[in-house]
């Protein structure tokens, strides 16, 4: 954001300003959270991602050896877990 702030003319930057005034005066939680930056280390781990993955990968092998049964149940298990974790993650705050 700063970098193209100062690619701005003087005017352009006079009218960013004021919009964030009023964005302040408006909405200061809003305007709290998006000064609030976040590290990297901050983030979440990637566990829906990872076990997502996990899943797709298992999938086949267990319709093959254990029947489609098995296979429904880990997936249905799977889809339980997913929706927790983002339950869980969104009550908390995290993205």
């Amino acid at each position: 954001m700063v970098v193209l702030v100062a690619m701005l003319e003087e005017k352009d930057r006079r009218a960013l300003a004021e919009i964030e005034q009023r964005l302040v005066t408006g909405d200061p939680a809003f305007a709290r959270r998006m000064r609030a930056r976040r590290a990297p280390r901050d983030r979440p781990f990637p566990i829906v991602p990872l076990l997502l993955v996990t899943v797709f990968l298992a999938l086949p092998f267990v319709g093959l050896f254990l029947g489609p049964t098995a296979a429904l149940i880990v997936a249905d298990l799977a889809a339980v877990t997913v929706v927790v974790v983002l339950v869980l993650r969104h009550r908390r705050g995290d993205s």
